[in-house]
């Protein structure tokens, strides 16, 4: 992996919630990793590029993104990123891993990953793209996985149980916007209801699934096959 053209990452993230080009507020992120030469290497390229300004161990829930490195997508890895999307949902992940397979894929994206980047043919000029891409709601899967990925989610469409526990119709079709990265704004937009509405929906399924949060309600029906 090489630590290319600095200046490539620094650019076009731009909706006010995170660090920008355009703001001049460099983007928050956070490196992940078991290893430690892993970790230190992450931190020391990353840090080389002027539109991020990555945080300290430790401080990873002040993150906007994580970029979480593991060549196996493991458990370990992923339960982090887990808890610190859990404290705080607006914060995004990428995923730099060696491979990854379905079920894993899957496994990740109900734990709060949004970007893969495989990691034998990647620079961290492409990582850093891929976190300012995340910073913004951008989620980028390598093509080969993604079809794989799509056939898994349009089986579960056609032959998977119907609403989850206590959970209606309606319910389930936010909870469906909610895993495609969609906000309370936009999920209103796309359905025609109200913001309050939409608030009210979510806090019910939260309650009826008894769950901690919104990122929580997602990732528990993700396991439970019912998304």
């Amino acid at each position: 992996m090489n630590a290319d053209d600095p200046t490539a990452a620094g650019h076009q993230a731009a909706d006010g919630r995170s660090g920008t080009a355009e703001t001049g507020t460099p983007l928050a992120v956070a490196v992940v990793s078991v290893d430690q030469i892993t970790y230190e290497g992450g931190v020391a390229a990353l840090a080389g590029f002027p539109g991020l300004r990555v945080l300290p161990r430790g401080d990873e829930r002040e993150a906007d993104v994580l970029v979480a490195f593991d060549d196996a997508a493991s458990d370990q890895v992923l339960k982090h990123v887990e808890r610190i999307s859990a404290d705080r949902p607006h914060t995004r992940a990428v995923l730099v891993t060696g491979s990854i397979t379905e079920p894993r894929l899957v496994r990740a994206i109900s734990l709060g990953v949004v970007s893969v980047v495989l990691r034998p043919t990647a620079t961290f000029s492409e990582i850093a793209d891929a976190a300012v891409a995340a910073s913004i709601g951008h989620a980028d899967v390598p093509p080969h996985i993604l079809g794989p990925l799509i056939q898994h989610m349009r089986r579960m469409e056609r032959h998977g149980p119907g609403p989850g526990p206590g959970l209606s119709t309606r319910d389930m079709t936010v909870l469906r916007l909610l895993s495609d990265g969609l906000d309370t704004a936009q999920i209103a937009g796309r359905l025609s209801y109200s913001e309050r509405t939409i608030k009210s929906i979510v806090h019910a399924i939260i309650n009826t699934l008894g769950v901690n949060n919104r990122t929580h309600a997602v990732a528990y029906m993700i396991r439970a096959g019912l998304l």
